[in-house]
């Protein structure tokens, strides 16, 4: 109930507050229709909850009812959804939702309540009746000009959710609340636990409606909608068949642009016509998508493709095909019927004209929106297509990666750079946004130097102007990469987006704040790292780490889906030929931030303790002036800067062992990085490398607080073979695990 009225609250919220991109325009009329609908949105709901509450008192056993084998006709909207279903639902095996049942009587009690309404009502000359029909024709003809209503008439079962405001439909009252745009791409713009959350209300629906009328029937549900949640619907009910119907695209888009649009402008006058057909390709093309994906790869032999050609062509021959795949009974009263129903089917014209050019569209521009979709499946076939006959379509999204860390600048920035040049090819479209990257150039409100680091900044971005770079790809996948202000913004608008949220943790900033803020700033400072990681953990799909500390560190901070994943490696270093590799080590190099946690004085003083070993220092931060002094005091030790990753490679190559003692490492993306080049590679306790079990023949570990010149020396004592057979298994090993990366997120990318 709680979460029925913060929902409330927020439709309310989303028409009074103004929007520079929504679809209403801003100014009175906008604010006195919410309020209206305030008024109006407390006491439907009351009525919905008072018979849902005598439902668990009066029937509570509806909750045993079993969903079994139900049928579910999904579609893209305008495709033959409704002449499919009012067919169907006078096949006397199914019981399916009336118009009246789903906006009247949700509830079980709402129902009996009504049936003994309509009976007074036939006593008394049906009056109540008459005032339904006149209300009806007077004010909700004119707003569903292109799906009539009729209260008798089989009906969409998503109106049954109303009581939840979980019906898409409620954006005809709120068209600029984010919520319900996320709805209209559920599959992937829903969190897990809201899907799950909406499949359990959707499963009480069905148990009601069966417990009132039979539950020895199948249940028969006719959802275009719903396209968009075929997979939640596969996952809630496993035994589940499906018909799916489809239509070319360049009919559905305009028909269905001029379904809202006379309800929306009835309600509140002239709209953004533009933003309402952005937001409609948009969803149009995932439901398409969702649909040709999901349903040919995990139901091929539950599921049936019904294109509009065959029922135009003959509607009693296209239910005997569906029949016959979906393994359905067809009786011989239904058989008998079907030649009555398919007379009607050719001779109806529907009424409904719509034209592309009334949106500002034409034929060119909706060809090339869904050209995969036109290329993946045969809108001209006459015949039912079995989804196991279907090729799935590769569905490929379109993804935001949004960072505070500039690209390649530090661990953070190498991980997403390389993960993007892999994806690159594998998604429909990947983009970073970060501070100081190659994207857009966004103003910030104000810049400071990183607390112990004056060589990186933190800064707090134009929030109009990072929505408005991020919405430019329409992403159906955001990517927090870390929680500054980029990534605080960016999580708060991938809701807004209608866009699922994946929050990567590889850094512990609470620990951080320690080492440089001091007592009584370091406290405050981990109080709100501990603030805004429980924001992005709530709204997040999934938190991501590269390692078994900061995945514990999720769970234990309240993530709901905490995942460990492999770090990606450049092709560059996978495909260059490597270089030899000298055994016992003589050439050493350590490669990071020069920091207080990166402990670098250890190599300064191993350099000191080993004038006949070779050292180099690569990075940049805080502590270079000490490095600089170092290098020129040692004739061993050689400072090389801050590389980029082309000189890097070189420089790992020219290199025979790579060390990385620190005490806080999320990963060490540069110690995978030398393995995967073939170097000897040394690494503390502190490294989050080490909690990989496949890497580990591959690492040298140094034992607790042992110092690296010390752990030199242990090293140089071990025999040669057995340093060129940990060479070679890093190499193999950590090879494996790049691989391995790119396909991890792209199961994350399209779950």
């Amino acid at each position: 109930m709680w979460r029925v009225i913060a929902d409330a609250l927020g439709l309310i919220a989303s028409g009074l507050l103004p929007r520079r991109q929504g679809l209403l325009r801003n100014g009175p009329r906008r604010w006195a229709v919410t309020l209206g609908l305030a008024l109006i949105l407390p006491v439907v709901l009351l009525y919905y909850w008072i018979g849902l509450w005598l439902d668990e008192l009066l029937f509570r056993g509806y909750r045993r009812v079993a969903v079994a084998r139900p049928v579910f006709i999904l579609g893209v909207p305008r495709s033959g959804t409704t002449a499919l279903h009012e067919a169907l639902a006078e096949d006397r095996q199914f019981t399916t939702q009336r118009t009246w049942e789903c906006l009247l009587a949700p509830a079980i009690s709402h129902r009996h309540l009504w049936r003994g309404l309509a009976r007074v009502d036939r006593r008394l000359g049906r009056p109540l009746r008459r005032l339904a029909g006149w209300l009806n024709r007077r004010w909700v003809a004119p707003l569903t000009d292109a799906h009539p209503m009729r209260l008798h008439a089989p009906e969409e079962d998503y109106l049954s959710l109303l009581p939840q405001l979980s019906a898409f439909i409620l954006v005809v009252a709120f068209p600029d609340s984010d919520r319900l745009w996320r709805l209209g791409r559920g599959d992937i713009a829903l969190a897990d636990d809201e899907r799950q959350r909406l499949m359990r209300q959707y499963r009480r629906v069905i148990q009601r409606h069966l417990y009132f009328h039979g539950a020895e029937r199948t249940y028969l549900a006719k959802n275009a909608s719903h396209a968009t949640l075929a997979a939640s619907l596969l996952e809630a009910f496993p035994d589940a068949r499906f018909i799916a119907c489809l239509r070319d695209p360049a009919e559905v888009v305009s028909s269905q642009l001029s379904s809202l649009g006379p309800g929306l402008r009835a309600l509140h006058g002239p709209i953004r016509q533009d933003e309402l057909t952005r937001r409609m390709l948009a969803q149009l093309q995932f439901g398409y998508r969702n649909l040709l994906s999901v349903l040919p790869a995990r139901a091929g032999d539950r599921a049936v493709f019904l294109p509009l050609g065959a029922q135009r062509q003959g509607l009693a021959q296209a239910i005997r095909q569906v029949y016959a795949h979906l393994g359905l009974p067809l009786g011989t009263a239904f058989a008998e019927r079907l030649d009555t129903l398919d007379a009607q089917a050719r001779t109806h014209r529907s009424g409904h004209r719509h034209a592309l050019t009334d949106y500002g569209l034409d034929g060119a521009q909706v060809a090339e929106a869904f050209a995969d979709i036109r290329a993946a499946f045969n809108f001209a076939a006459t015949e039912a297509i079995p989804a196991g006959q279907q090729t799935p379509l590769d569905h490929r999204l379109r993804v935001v990666v949004v960072s505070d860390a500039a690209p390649q600048r530090n661990g953070v920035g190498t991980y997403y750079s390389d993960l993007i040049a892999h994806l690159d090819t594998r998604v429909a479209a990947i983009r970073l946004i970060a501070n100081g990257g190659e994207g857009p150039v966004i103003p910030h409100w104000h810049e400071t130097a990183l607390p112990g680091d004056a060589t990186q900044s933190i800064a707090l971005p134009s929030p109009i102007a990072l929505r408005r770079a991020i919405a430019n790809t329409a992403p159906e996948v955001v990517i927090v990469a870390t929680p500054g202000p980029y990534g605080i913004l960016a999580g708060l608008m991938a809701r807004r987006l209608g866009a699922r949220l994946i929050f990567g943790l590889h850094t512990d900033y609470e620990a951080l704040a320690g080492l440089y803020w001091g007592r009584l700033r370091g406290a405050v400072n981990r109080v709100a790292m501990r603030g805004i990681n429980r924001v992005l953990f709530r709204r997040a799909g999934v938190v991501v780490s590269n390692s078994a500390h900061m995945h514990q560190l999720a769970r234990e901070k309240g993530a709901r889906h905490a995942i460990r994943v492999n770090t990606p490696i450049p092709r560059e270093f996978l495909e260059t030929p490597l270089a030899p590799l000298q055994i016992p080590p003589r050439r050493i190099l350590f490669v990071g931030r020069l920091a207080a946690e990166k402990r670098v004085n250890a190599i300064i003083e191993a350099a000191e303790a080993h004038p006949g070993l070779s050292f180099r220092i690569a990075g940049d931060g805080p502590l270079r002036d000490e490095v600089e002094a170092a290098a020129a005091r040692l004739e061993n030790l050689e400072y090389l800067g801050w590389l980029d990753r082309d000189r890097l490679r070189g420089v790992l190559d020219e290199s025979d062992l790579l060390v990385l003692p620190s005490r806080v490492e999320a990963f060490g993306t540069v110690a995978l990085e030398s393995m995967v080049r073939g170097r000897l590679t040394l690494v503390s306790p502190g490294c989050g490398i080490t909690d990989w079990p496949a890497l580990a023949d591959g690492l040298l570990v140094m034992d607790g607080e042992q110092t690296v010149a010390a752990a030199l020396s242990g090293l140089l004592a071990l025999p040669a073979d057995e340093l060129a057979a940990r060479a070679e298994t890093a190499r193999e090993r950590s090879a494996q695990m790049a691989r391995q990366c790119i396909d991890e997120w792209l199961a994350l990318i399209a779950p």
